[in-house]
């Protein structure tokens, strides 16, 4: 006969110490009930049979409130039917179901993390389901700071890659270094349109000094801006053109009618500033 101790372990016959069942579900409400998250219980019918402390304190609801009540006690009629929809996948599927959600609540709107799960009982036999929801507003509202700052980051590199230098009324030079990929043309051609706009300027100056490696990408970007900024009233210089480039250019079969072509961005300010 095994006897229980004071410590909630019980002697069984062979001398060994086993857990009381007793001392155990005390533990594992402690457990539960110690949790932060929302963790309930529900039968097959969707009827509530447990609810923690904290599921208690954030919905204004004791057990007494909920047991053997469904979800129409805390809830909105029709949220009460998507709900119910979701916990019998679960039970039916016998596959857990975790997902996230956003959710106004009195403490304002808030975001969760849920998992539901089938529980089952000693047979083997789904006797309901459990769920486990917690409250990750704070981790989703740092997230969305980490995203506003990387946006910011990536804007003021974006400026930085390609920079508007306003050397004269009406006159923006415009130092291109680096390699040149599909998202940088783009921006290349956002910024010089935005910029002429800014500074009502009549020429934009295109120094491709830095740029040593002339390809497809590079002229397309070249053409694109060009052909952008005589839409909006102004046209473009282009300065910088090494003999490699050169030869690169011809043998692509880039046109670059309508571009202005100078050795220097000096030579590019200085025609500029004459016209």
């Amino acid at each position: 006969m095994a006897d229980r101790s004071d410590d909630g372990t019980r002697a069984t016959e062979d001398g060994r110490s086993g857990p009381d069942r007793q001392a155990t579900l005390e533990r594992v409400m402690a457990l539960v009930n110690s949790s932060p998250s929302l963790v309930y219980l529900k039968d097959t019918e969707f009827r509530y049979t447990f609810v923690n402390h904290t599921f208690a304190r954030d919905s204004g609801k004791t057990l007494a409130d909920m047991y053997g009540r469904g979800d129409e006690v805390i809830m909105p009629p029709e949220f009460v039917a998507q709900v119910r929809a979701d916990e019998l996948k679960v039970m039916e599927s016998g596959a857990p179901l975790a997902y996230e959600e956003e959710v106004v609540t009195p403490k304002g709107r808030r975001h969760f993390s849920t998992v539901k799960l089938p529980v089952y009982g000693e047979d083997g036999e789904v006797i309901g389901i459990g769920g486990f929801v917690t409250d990750i507003t704070e981790r989703k509202l740092q997230e969305l700071e980490q995203q506003r700052m990387i946006a910011a980051q990536r804007e003021a590199l974006r400026e930085l890659s390609t920079p508007l230098l306003p050397i004269a009324d009406g006159v923006l030079a415009v130092p291109l270094v680096g390699a040149v990929d599909p998202e940088r043309a783009r921006q290349i051609v956002d910024n010089l349109l935005r910029g002429i706009a800014e500074h009502r300027a009549h020429t934009a100056i295109l120094d491709i000094t830095g740029i040593r490696v002339m390809d497809t990408e590079v002229a397309r970007a070249l053409v694109q801006a060009a052909r952008a900024s005589r839409l909006v009233g102004a046209r473009v210089v282009l300065t910088g053109i090494s003999p490699e480039v050169a030869q690169t250019l011809v043998t692509l079969g880039v046109d670059l009618s309508g571009i202005t072509t100078l050795a220097t961005l000096a030579n590019g300010i200085a025609f500029a500033l004459r016209a």
